[in-house]
């Protein structure tokens, strides 16, 4: 039974990568309405710093932050990559890193000394966790159920913007050679259950273009790549 969940989850893991790359958030640094996002909750919820982070296969990319430089920092043993990972998508709270074991070490402890660490993850329509929209101090603090809700609604927001339909085309070139070197990376290592998880995302982002494509134009026209020959 371990096995299967595990594989269960390796795979879902796969899918929640491949649906970042589709989302187009990598076209987004600096967006103005995330950064608009960003300063709002810093400002409700009265804390010195606040980022759209985007959880990457082994790194943290920050879209904008409010209060210091976006910068990357490494996945592993990180706040956000735990926070996608909470059940139910609620909230990661914690008020105090210092006095929590696993994230002592934290990047963002280590790099920036943040102790306190509040997150709302960036959920898509279709179920997958792209990121956060996080609040960080650098001492220890708490929040109130109000402040919650603030972040909560204001995560929605910046995924509505992340999830709008231009951002997708406008980086789908990116997207489609990406998913396709990592399925070439797993026919050659034989995994067959991870070429079926990114053929399929890769057909999604095709039916997703479809409406886009010009009439007499090859498949995936300007900027888009070529889907069709892609995906089969």
């Amino acid at each position: 039974m371990c096995d299967v969940e595990n594989a269960d989850a390796r795979l879902a893991e796969v899918r929640r990568q491949a649906r970042v790359l589709t989302s187009g958030v990598f076209g987004m640094q600096g967006d103005a309405a995330l950064s608009e996002i960003v300063e709002e909750a810093a400002t409700k919820t009265r804390f010195p710093y606040a980022a759209v982070s985007i959880v990457d296969r082994s790194r943290l990319w920050l879209a904008v932050a409010y209060g210091f430089d976006p910068r990357e920092f490494a996945r592993p043993n990180s706040f956000c990559d735990a926070a996608i990972k909470v059940p139910g998508f609620a909230p990661l709270c914690v008020a105090d890193a210092w006095s929590e074991p696993r994230f002592k070490f934290a990047p963002a402890v280590i790099e920036m000394n943040v102790r306190a660490y509040y997150a709302a993850p960036l959920v898509t329509r279709d179920g997958f966790a792209l990121g956060t929209l996080c609040l960080l101090d650098s001492k220890p603090r708490s929040v109130n159920a109000a402040s919650l809700e603030v972040l909560a609604s204001l995560a929605g927001n910046a995924t509505a913007v992340i999830d709008r339909a231009p951002n997708a085309l406008a980086h789908a070139q990116y997207a489609i050679a990406e998913l396709s070197d990592r399925m070439r990376f797993a026919v050659a290592e034989g995994d067959d259950a991870v070429v079926a998880v990114l053929d399929a995302e890769l057909r999604w982002l095709e039916a997703m273009l479809e409406p886009h494509w010009q009439p007499g134009t090859a498949r995936g026209g300007a900027g888009t790549g070529d889907v069709g020959s892609r995906t089969r």
